[in-house]
């Protein structure tokens, strides 16, 4: 037996299959009314109060009013800023629009560049900073398209790289390349928040997570974690539509369940 044959024997049994664990996945519905939340109070909040009593009367006041169907927009932030799409997503996002049927409406991008031509600071005393900047601006940017709510979401990933027992291989001319020592570990988050463009209200949320594992050769072993996460990233995001789609169906049946009652 030579060599060669040798350092093949002991490759093969050492590479490891990446694999795919399923995460955890949820999503929330929201259809209540501010007038009859505050009507629970023996007084209302804003009488003979001030200061943080007034703002939670504010906030609470805030009914639901969205219709369907109805034109809802899609927003993908990447490091605080409205990214495009994948066409992977592109694609599934199209797919649950058919799955939901006429009676839901459309998915409609986001305009990075419309929401940054129409942006501006509110009329106030404080400036909108960090998060509420990037919702003021979203919300901003989706009534210029006419959309009546902007589904906002943000897939993000952690990643570990672990020595494995076969690491020793690292020191070796062909063990650093050939033979699997390192261990990858990315777990990636999605999450998303509809809300509705006029008034704020936050109709549902929707989150899931994904965690993909891989074994590889020392050398070259970061530029593996990279495209790693990157495509841990994307089918994070492919896995939190299914979850959308669940929360969309529920709020069309809420919703119009509250339109039957009045």
């Amino acid at each position: 037996m030579n060599a060669y044959t040798k350092i093949k024997l002991l490759i093969l049994p050492l590479t490891i299959i990446l694999f795919v664990s399923t995460g955890c996945n949820s999503y929330t519905t929201q259809t209540t009314s501010g007038r009859d939340y505050l009507s629970k109070y023996p007084n209302p909040i804003g009488v003979e109060a001030s200061g943080i009593n007034e703002e939670i009367e504010e906030i609470a006041d805030i009914e639901p009013q969205l219709n369907f169907p109805a034109r809802i927009g899609l927003a993908k932030l990447a490091n605080g800023r409205i990214s495009n799409l994948t066409s992977e997503e592109a694609v599934a996002w199209t797919k649950a629009r058919d799955e939901l049927g006429p009676g839901f409406g459309e998915f409609v991008p986001v305009s990075g560049l419309i929401a940054e031509s129409v942006y501006s600071q509110p009329k106030s005393r404080r400036s909108a900073t960090g998060t509420q900047a990037i919702l003021r601006k979203l919300r901003m940017g989706a009534a210029r398209q006419h959309l009546d709510a902007v589904l906002v979401y943000e897939v993000f990933s952690r990643t570990k790289t672990t020595s494995l027992a076969t690491a020793v291989s690292n020191w070796t001319l062909v063990g650093a390349y050939f033979i699997p020592s390192k261990e990858i570990e990315t777990v990636g988050h999605a999450n998303a928040l509809l809300l509705d463009v006029r008034n704020g209200y936050p109709y549902g949320t929707a989150s899931t997570s994904m965690e993909k594992k891989n074994v590889v050769a020392y050398m070259g072993h970061r530029d593996r974690s990279r495209n790693l996460e990157d495509r841990n990233q994307v089918a994070t995001a492919l896995k939190l539509i299914p979850n959308v789609k669940k929360m969309m169906t529920r709020l069309v049946t809420d919703l119009d369940a509250g339109q039957e009652s009045l």
